[in-house]
């Protein structure tokens, strides 16, 4: 009888054991599947993100190429005009004025306003009094003719050293107006008082395939004149000569020395 409980319980025993250890691997092969479950998980995500990144790529790609619009082969900007000299008195304030009409030029037209001899007469007055008030000489550099359209006209103006006939077409059509300091003896325009002026500005407003259009104060035949690409380019040169007096008595200044500069013009939104 005892032989009979023994056996019965050693039966028992090994059964328990065998459930145990079954399930002992069960739970291992489960856990098996779930971390190789995790792992396929995982690698889909990295696999999606991968294939998601040529697509992002591919789609900055497609906006920056839009972003990079050609300009169309004709733009013109319709920005008044008057001459430095609005009734042809060229005296030594209105021989210097040629910075002075560019700015007001620019001014009347990003503030829609008129503009007629008699206004620009009057505007050159009172600017090169200001100027006067303020410290500016006779001849403006372009940095000082950027500190004057702010200061005094409440325009946004920035001197870039980037000059090309490319980069003016974009700053145009982005509704920007270029006024260019000159070597004015390099300027092919016959219609300047021989021998032209030492130094000159006038503003770019528009373009064709070949030609600048511009708003030249110089002349009174300015108004939408043509210069060619590189005629114009080629004389681009800053102020060199420092202060002066009207009608100076010392040597001229070597303006082709000048830095190849240009000034872009427009609205300051932070002053509308």
């Amino acid at each position: 009888m005892k032989k009979i409980v023994f056996l019965l319980i050693t039966v028992l025993f090994l059964i328990g054991l065998g459930w145990y250890w079954y399930g002992l691997r069960t739970e291992k092969r489960d856990q098996q599947i779930i971390d190789s479950s995790k792992q396929v998980v995982n690698q889909s995500e990295i696999a999606a993100a991968n294939s998601e990144q040529p697509v992002v790529n591919q789609v900055t790609e497609v906006v920056n190429e839009q972003k990079k619009i050609e300009p169309p082969s004709d733009f013109d900007i319709e920005v008044p005009f008057v001459s430095q000299a609005p009734f042809a008195l060229w005296d030594p304030l209105h021989n210097e004025a040629c910075e002075e009409a560019s700015m007001i030029m620019a001014a009347k037209y990003f503030k829609k306003e008129k503009l007629d001899k008699e206004i620009m007469e009057d505007e050159i007055q009172k600017l090169v009094k200001w100027e006067g008030e303020n410290k500016f000489p006779i001849d403006l550099t372009a940095e000082q003719a950027a500190e004057v359209l702010d200061k005094y006209f409440g325009l946004k103006a920035e001197v870039s050293g980037e000059i090309t006939d490319e980069k003016i077409k974009t700053e145009i059509v982005s509704g920007k107006l270029i006024i260019l300091p000159l070597a004015g003896r390099l300027v092919p325009n016959p219609y300047y008082r021989q021998p032209g002026p030492l130094y000159h500005m006038l503003i770019i407003r528009g373009f064709d395939e070949d030609e600048f259009i511009t708003n030249d104060p110089g002349t009174k035949r300015g108004e939408e004149y043509r210069y060619l690409y590189g005629d114009l380019l080629w004389a681009i040169h800053d102020w060199t000569g420092g202060a002066r007096e009207y009608n100076d008595p010392r040597p001229e200044p070597d303006i082709t020395k000048g830095k190849r500069v240009m000034i872009i013009v427009g609205k300051n939104l932070e002053k509308l």
